[in-house]
């Protein structure tokens, strides 16, 4: 049994221990190294709670730029959307205020649906702005917003922020009135390659001329073996290439459609007037028909023809068809639709006249006078030109066409210019074969007709 005494000698040894020690550690130079260590444990502690938290402001921000981006093209959306239901009850102000709000108010959802957890963890109002040019839409998004630091605030940061925009654009489908006016002057009439011409006119009894040439130029009229003469040898003429161009121009309108009834077409033959083999309509399939047998309104000679006979009068067909466009907008609806003149021509003007029972008036062949086509341009039409080249008359051809002949062949350098100066900006094309002309309608078609898509 232990006496009083010795039950407290252990702890009075300890605590001398404890009490050495510290001398002893207080003697040391080593324990600089402990108190530095004690010194640079706070900011090290800062420098791993900093890092959290800005990988937790990464994360956050990355959900909320998701967010949007979606925000961003879900306010497109509802704009477009907004504007072909009620661009026919609204317009102006109102209708530019409701796109503006439908786009805004799904923008809002979009965002709040896709930011999820990161907006309990920041709570934040994105703004959204939502303009429209035309049938062009965008919307813009952006957020910032920040959150309290701990670990941070050791280096003087009291908050962490974060930020981000998104911007989207979409070119909403389009209603638009396609015009083709349609050359189906005697110059049409030529063979379409020139190796064709020039067999045609050896073949062809039609004026004859003291050398035994023959005519390969509006051989078609009353009393000519010309016209049927070249069908029988199977030569495809001018005014089937590009009547075959225009059938496969009336399929791709009619497969391109994103919007019911979304484009018409009018076919409109002409020689010295505007003539009508379809009348605008979007029931394109009714118009390949007349697409095929453009033949039918070749100047033949016969002046109480709708087209007229003689020469290309430009001076009567373009106001006439200026006149006959009514309906005309910015294309964000049926019944405003945007419009598209096609002119296809080999540009060749002749102010002659073709009377049955008088004859002609006199050839003289000239350039389009290209002011005729400010009108429309002024209203906002466009003006599309496909050239198709007038060929020079020379040999085997005969000499009874000899002085029309030196004449336009003198005036063809200068019809490209004439057309071009028509046409709207970036929309003159020029094309010969069959395949070109096919293919330079087609172009012409994707130009005007503007499918829906989306940038960001």
């Amino acid at each position: 049994m232990f006496e009083p005494g010795e039950r407290c000698a252990p702890a009075v040894d300890i605590a001398r221990r404890v009490r050495d020690g510290a001398a002893r550690f207080g003697r040391d130079r080593g324990a600089n190294v402990a108190i530095l260590v004690g010194f640079a444990a706070l900011p090290m502690i800062g420098l791993c709670g900093a890092g959290v938290e800005y990988a937790r402001g990464v994360a956050v921000q990355s959900r909320l730029n998701a967010a949007a981006d979606a925000a961003a093209i879900a306010a497109i959306r509802a704009a477009a959307d907004y504007a072909a239901q009620n661009a026919g009850s609204q317009s102006g102000t109102a209708l530019a205020g409701g796109i503006a709000s439908a786009g805004q108010a799904q923008a809002a959802k979009a965002f709040a649906a896709n930011a999820g957890w990161a907006l309990r963890s920041v709570p934040v109002t994105p703004v959204v702005s939502v303009d429209r040019a035309g049938q062009t839409f965008t919307a813009t998004v952006r957020y910032a917003a920040s959150y309290p630091s701990t670990f941070a605030k050791l280096f003087g940061i009291e908050a962490m922020r974060v930020g981000g925009s998104a911007a989207s654009s979409v070119t909403a489908a389009s209603y638009t009135d396609f015009y083709l006016l349609l050359d189906t002057s005697g110059s049409m009439g030529f063979p379409t390659k020139s190796e064709d011409q020039a067999r045609f006119a050896a073949a062809n009894p039609d004026i004859q001329d003291a050398k035994g040439k023959n005519c390969a130029f509006a051989c078609h009229f009353p009393g000519f073996r010309g016209y049927d003469l070249s069908v029988e040898m199977g030569i495809k003429l001018r005014i089937d290439s590009v009547g075959e161009a225009v059938q496969q121009f009336l399929t791709t309108a009619k497969q391109s459609r994103s919007l019911p009834n979304q484009y018409r077409v009018g076919l409109y033959p002409f020689v010295s007037y505007l003539a009508t083999a379809g009348d605008v309509t979007s029931n394109l399939d009714s118009l390949q028909g007349p697409a095929g047998n453009l033949k039918a309104y070749m100047d033949v000679g016969d002046s109480s023809k709708p087209q007229g006979s003689g020469g290309t009068h430009f001076e009567n067909v373009v106001p006439t068809i200026n006149d006959r466009i009514q309906r005309l907008g910015d294309g964000i609806s049926a019944n405003t639709p945007k419009v598209s003149v096609f002119l296809i021509t080999d540009g060749m003007d002749n102010n002659q006249y073709w009377y049955n029972n008088y004859g002609w008036t006199g050839s003289q062949s000239r350039l389009l006078d290209a002011s005729l086509c400010n009108p429309l341009k002024s209203r906002g039409i466009t003006i599309s030109v496909l050239y198709i080249p007038y060929m020079p008359l020379t040999t085997p051809f005969n000499d009874n066409v000899g002085y029309e002949n030196v004449r336009v062949n003198a005036l063809i350098p200068d019809v490209p210019r004439t057309l071009q100066a028509c046409a709207s900006d970036g929309r003159f094309h020029t094309a010969s074969s069959p395949a070109e002309i096919t293919a330079a309608l087609q172009k012409m078609f994707l130009q005007e007709a503007q499918p829906t898509r989306l940038t960001q």
